[in-house]
């Protein structure tokens, strides 16, 4: 077993004050009633208000500039599109896109930000695998950080909560019908995370757990996030 993340960094803010400030930027979210447009880099998006908005939460942009040279033109599913950005960006630098959300709205709006983009890529609605058919080179979700209930209001929603990390135990779990003989998972997280229970699910499945890039964000009033795409390898 293979870490080289530590259990929080140097330039995430204490947990208190991130919760405090994540809250705030929840409710702010929240407001918009109708699908509104954003600019990440060279792509115009238009991003539903049930979906986690990259406008308040800066993680799916890092995740989406950092993740291309990792896939490398590599097929590509992602778990949980939300407003398409990430999975774009991958077909954008040449890979095959397969995605996938719970969400019904997620799916339709990242459909639409993929023909506004000029990108190819196929969507469906899904509960992780259930809809999913074939086998990629990797397999990628931006997982709910939040594992444990004792936390403010606004983060208990789907996005932001996975109790006890049930639906990432389910993930990595069942991960390996849809691999690729050489296929990873990458798992986008943060220093919020419960670090040491993903490297006990991977370990429990039978991958390695591997830090392979790691970076910062601010998100406003002087509070920083600090992100981190591990890769979960079968050992």
């Amino acid at each position: 077993m293979h870490t080289a993340f530590t259990n929080g960094g140097l330039r995430a803010s204490t947990r208190d004050v991130w919760e405090k400030r994540i809250s705030e930027l929840i409710d702010q979210a929240q407001q918009h009633q109708s699908p509104y447009t954003e600019t990440f880099g060279p792509y115009n998006i238009m991003i539903h208000p049930s979906v986690y908005s990259p406008k308040y939460f800066p993680e799916t942009w890092w995740y989406a500039q950092h993740l291309p040279p990792i896939v490398n033109k590599g097929s590509f599913l992602e778990v949980g599109v939300g407003s398409g950005l990430t999975s774009l960006s991958v077909a954008a630098a040449g890979s095959q896109v397969f995605g996938v959300d719970i969400n019904p709205e997620a799916v339709n709006v990242t459909q639409s930000n993929f023909q506004i983009n000029h990108q190819k890529g196929t969507f469906v609605v899904s509960n992780i695998y259930q809809n999913v058919n074939g086998k990629f080179d990797f397999i990628y979700w931006n997982h709910p950080w939040q594992h444990d209930s004792n936390i403010p209001l606004q983060l208990k929603s789907e996005k932001t909560l996975d109790s006890e990390y049930q639906l990432l135990r389910r993930f990595v779990g069942e991960a390996y019908e849809y691999l690729t003989d050489k296929g990873v998972i990458l798992l986008g997280t943060s220093a919020y995370a419960n670090h040491e229970a993903i490297v006990q699910i991977a370990r429990q499945n039978g991958y390695s757990c591997q830090e392979l890039v790691r970076g910062n964000e601010s998100i406003g009033k002087g509070v920083f996030e600090e992100y981190y795409i591990l890769e979960l390898k079968r050992q």
